[in-house]
Protein backbone atom coordinates (compact mmCIF):
# COMPACT_ATOMS: atom_id res chain seq x y z
CA UNK A 1 0.00 0.00 0.00
CA UNK A 2 1.08 3.53 -0.69
CA UNK A 3 1.32 5.89 2.26
CA UNK A 4 0.86 9.58 1.47
CA UNK A 5 1.35 12.29 4.05
CA UNK A 6 0.10 15.84 3.43
CA UNK A 7 1.64 18.56 5.60
CA UNK A 8 -0.13 21.79 6.73
CA UNK A 9 1.59 23.73 3.92
CA UNK A 10 -0.04 21.30 1.36
CA UNK A 11 3.15 19.49 0.40
CA UNK A 12 2.79 15.74 -0.01
CA UNK A 13 5.31 12.99 0.56
CA UNK A 14 5.00 9.37 -0.50
CA UNK A 15 6.37 6.58 1.66
CA UNK A 16 7.66 4.33 -1.12
CA UNK A 17 8.62 1.60 1.32
CA UNK A 18 4.94 0.73 1.52
CA UNK A 19 4.30 0.47 -2.24
CA UNK A 20 3.65 -3.12 -3.28
CA UNK A 21 6.05 -4.19 -6.00
CA UNK A 22 5.03 -6.76 -8.55
CA UNK A 23 7.22 -9.85 -8.70
CA UNK A 24 7.18 -12.18 -11.68
CA UNK A 25 8.33 -15.71 -10.94
CA UNK A 26 8.07 -19.25 -12.24
CA UNK A 27 5.22 -21.33 -10.85
CA UNK A 28 4.24 -24.98 -11.07
CA UNK A 29 0.97 -26.38 -12.39
CA UNK A 30 0.00 -27.54 -8.90
CA UNK A 31 0.74 -24.09 -7.42
CA UNK A 32 -1.50 -22.47 -10.00
CA UNK A 33 -4.31 -25.00 -9.64
CA UNK A 34 -4.23 -24.56 -5.86
CA UNK A 35 -4.15 -20.78 -5.88
CA UNK A 36 -5.56 -19.33 -9.08
CA UNK A 37 -9.19 -20.47 -9.21
CA UNK A 38 -10.55 -16.98 -8.45
CA UNK A 39 -8.43 -15.51 -11.25
CA UNK A 40 -9.39 -18.36 -13.62
CA UNK A 41 -13.07 -17.59 -12.96
CA UNK A 42 -12.55 -13.84 -13.50
CA UNK A 43 -10.61 -14.54 -16.71
CA UNK A 44 -13.30 -16.91 -18.00
CA UNK A 45 -16.16 -14.53 -17.27
CA UNK A 46 -14.36 -11.66 -18.98
CA UNK A 47 -13.25 -13.26 -22.23
CA UNK A 48 -14.85 -16.65 -22.89
CA UNK A 49 -17.32 -16.75 -25.73
CA UNK A 50 -19.72 -19.62 -26.36
CA UNK A 51 -19.92 -20.34 -22.61
CA UNK A 52 -22.54 -23.05 -23.02
CA UNK A 53 -20.07 -25.21 -24.99
CA UNK A 54 -16.83 -23.86 -23.50
CA UNK A 55 -17.29 -24.81 -19.86
CA UNK A 56 -14.27 -23.95 -17.71
CA UNK A 57 -12.66 -27.25 -16.71
CA UNK A 58 -8.86 -27.27 -17.03
CA UNK A 59 -7.41 -30.63 -18.10
CA UNK A 60 -5.21 -30.92 -15.01
CA UNK A 61 -3.69 -34.24 -16.06
CA UNK A 62 -2.52 -32.87 -19.43
CA UNK A 63 -1.08 -29.75 -17.79
CA UNK A 64 0.83 -31.93 -15.30
CA UNK A 65 2.12 -34.24 -18.06
CA UNK A 66 3.27 -31.18 -20.03
CA UNK A 67 5.15 -30.01 -16.96
CA UNK A 68 6.80 -33.44 -16.54
CA UNK A 69 7.88 -33.33 -20.21
CA UNK A 70 9.21 -29.78 -19.89
CA UNK A 71 6.82 -28.43 -22.53
CA UNK A 72 5.07 -25.85 -20.38
CA UNK A 73 6.16 -22.90 -18.28
CA UNK A 74 4.07 -20.70 -16.06
CA UNK A 75 4.93 -17.26 -14.77
CA UNK A 76 2.97 -15.82 -11.88
CA UNK A 77 2.61 -12.12 -11.14
CA UNK A 78 2.45 -11.38 -7.42
CA UNK A 79 2.19 -8.42 -5.13
CA UNK A 80 3.40 -9.70 -1.81
CA UNK A 81 1.76 -13.08 -1.30
CA UNK A 82 -1.20 -12.24 -3.55
CA UNK A 83 -1.42 -13.78 -7.03
CA UNK A 84 -2.58 -11.03 -9.41
CA UNK A 85 -1.88 -12.59 -12.82
CA UNK A 86 -0.32 -15.35 -14.86
CA UNK A 87 1.21 -16.30 -18.19
CA UNK A 88 0.91 -19.97 -19.19
CA UNK A 89 2.95 -21.08 -22.22
CA UNK A 90 3.63 -24.24 -24.18
CA UNK A 91 7.06 -24.88 -25.68
CA UNK A 92 7.41 -27.10 -28.72
CA UNK A 93 9.03 -27.49 -32.09
CA UNK A 94 6.77 -26.34 -34.91
CA UNK A 95 5.16 -29.26 -36.76
CA UNK A 96 5.82 -27.72 -40.19
CA UNK A 97 9.27 -26.31 -39.39
CA UNK A 98 10.84 -29.00 -37.22
CA UNK A 99 13.97 -26.97 -36.42
CA UNK A 100 11.92 -24.04 -35.09
CA UNK A 101 11.41 -24.09 -31.34
CA UNK A 102 8.61 -21.78 -30.24
CA UNK A 103 6.56 -20.73 -27.25
CA UNK A 104 2.78 -20.50 -27.63
CA UNK A 105 0.98 -18.50 -24.97
CA UNK A 106 -2.05 -20.40 -23.65
CA UNK A 107 -3.25 -17.94 -21.01
CA UNK A 108 -2.35 -14.37 -20.11
CA UNK A 109 -4.30 -12.55 -17.43
CA UNK A 110 -3.98 -9.71 -14.94
CA UNK A 111 -6.81 -9.13 -12.47
CA UNK A 112 -8.86 -6.03 -13.33
CA UNK A 113 -7.91 -4.23 -10.13
CA UNK A 114 -4.20 -4.45 -11.07
CA UNK A 115 -4.45 -3.21 -14.65
CA UNK A 116 -3.58 0.22 -15.89
CA UNK A 117 0.06 0.13 -14.86
CA UNK A 118 2.88 -1.84 -16.40
CA UNK A 119 2.20 -5.25 -14.85
CA UNK A 120 0.91 -6.76 -18.11
CA UNK A 121 3.86 -5.43 -20.08
CA UNK A 122 6.26 -6.74 -17.45
CA UNK A 123 4.62 -10.18 -17.60
CA UNK A 124 4.87 -10.23 -21.42
CA UNK A 125 8.54 -9.20 -21.34
CA UNK A 126 9.38 -11.83 -18.70
CA UNK A 127 7.54 -14.45 -20.76
CA UNK A 128 9.65 -13.53 -23.80
CA UNK A 129 12.82 -13.62 -21.71
CA UNK A 130 12.08 -17.07 -20.28
CA UNK A 131 11.07 -18.46 -23.70
CA UNK A 132 14.37 -17.18 -25.12
CA UNK A 133 16.28 -18.84 -22.26
CA UNK A 134 14.65 -22.15 -23.29
CA UNK A 135 15.93 -21.73 -26.85
CA UNK A 136 12.69 -20.50 -28.43
CA UNK A 137 13.10 -18.45 -31.61
CA UNK A 138 9.42 -17.48 -31.99
CA UNK A 139 6.79 -16.33 -29.49
CA UNK A 140 3.10 -16.68 -30.34
CA UNK A 141 0.23 -14.88 -28.58
CA UNK A 142 -3.49 -15.03 -29.24
CA UNK A 143 -5.68 -12.07 -28.38
CA UNK A 144 -9.37 -11.32 -28.53
CA UNK A 145 -10.29 -8.54 -30.96
CA UNK A 146 -10.27 -4.99 -29.62
CA UNK A 147 -8.58 -5.88 -26.33
CA UNK A 148 -5.66 -4.08 -24.74
CA UNK A 149 -3.45 -7.04 -25.67
CA UNK A 150 -4.53 -6.90 -29.34
CA UNK A 151 -3.56 -3.21 -29.42
CA UNK A 152 -0.33 -3.70 -27.46
CA UNK A 153 1.26 -6.55 -29.41
CA UNK A 154 1.87 -4.60 -32.67
CA UNK A 155 3.60 -1.88 -30.61
CA UNK A 156 5.87 -4.64 -29.27
CA UNK A 157 6.81 -5.55 -32.87
CA UNK A 158 4.47 -8.56 -33.16
CA UNK A 159 2.83 -9.25 -36.50
CA UNK A 160 -0.27 -11.25 -37.37
CA UNK A 161 0.55 -14.89 -38.21
CA UNK A 162 -2.97 -16.31 -38.46
CA UNK A 163 -6.51 -15.28 -37.71
CA UNK A 164 -8.58 -17.89 -35.89
CA UNK A 165 -12.31 -18.11 -36.53
CA UNK A 166 -14.72 -20.25 -34.55
CA UNK A 167 -18.21 -21.63 -35.11
CA UNK A 168 -20.33 -23.79 -32.87
CA UNK A 169 -21.26 -27.12 -34.42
Amino acid sequence: MTSVTVSPDSTATVDKSRISKTEIKLATVDEMLAEAQTLFDEHYEEIARNKHVMVLKPDEETYRKSEEMGTIFILSARQGDKLIGYSVNFVTNHLHYADLKLAQNDLLFISKEHRGGRVGLKLIKETEKHATSLGCKLMLWHAKESTTLAHMLPRLKYGVQDIIFSKEL
